[in-house]
């Protein structure tokens, strides 16, 4: 039988830990994800989608039905990125960290070479750019969404786009020639 998210939330609230497990199992993945494209380095995605997890957990109480729970959940995710570029007090993750430990697969070595170029590209994005082109491009969400889940005015959304967009152009048009 498949619950919806508002019904596990109100077993949450009622102390069923069998609707909590099936509620993280749901959104752990797609948490993570987001959080990943965002920070960009493992460790720190898997830790900071566990205190989005605990974060949850803490406040489910104050959650309210008539709210989407992704929306939800995906706004503690987003503040919890902030966070954590305020605590480390930087906006692009180090290349030669966030491309350490990976190396392309032989027969894929095209598709890998672009797949690092953009990656790259995205890295070198300041974070709150970076998070549009990743909530637009790879969750395809409007700028109007992606507005209301991370609080940011919309003319704000709409020029961080724009921005990233270009400078993204510069940066691949280079390596793509």
């Amino acid at each position: 039988m498949e619950y919806s998210d508002h019904d596990l939330v109100r077993g949450v609230k009622d102390g069923d830990k069998g609707a909590l497990d099936i509620l993280v199992r749901r959104w752990y993945p797609r948490v993570y994800g987001y959080i990943f494209k965002i920070v960009e380095h493992e460790q720190d995605a898997y830790d900071l989608t566990q205190d989005v997890f605990i974060a949850m957990m803490q406040n489910i109480p104050n959650y309210r039905p008539w709210k989407n729970f992704d929306h939800w959940l995906f706004t503690i995710a987003h503040n919890k990125c902030m966070d954590f570029f305020r605590m480390r007090k930087r906006t692009v993750p180090e290349a030669e960290d966030v491309f350490a430990d990976q190396a392309p697969a032989p027969p894929f070595e095209e598709a890998a070479a672009v797949s690092v170029t953009v990656r790259k590209a995205l890295g070198s994005l300041p974070a709150p750019q970076r998070q549009a082109v990743v909530l637009h491009y790879f969750y395809q969400l409007t700028a109007g969404e992606i507005a209301r889940r991370t609080g940011a005015p919309l003319p704000t959304v709409k020029s961080r786009l724009s921005a990233a967009k270009k400078t993204l152009f510069k940066l691949l048009r280079e390596d793509f020639r």
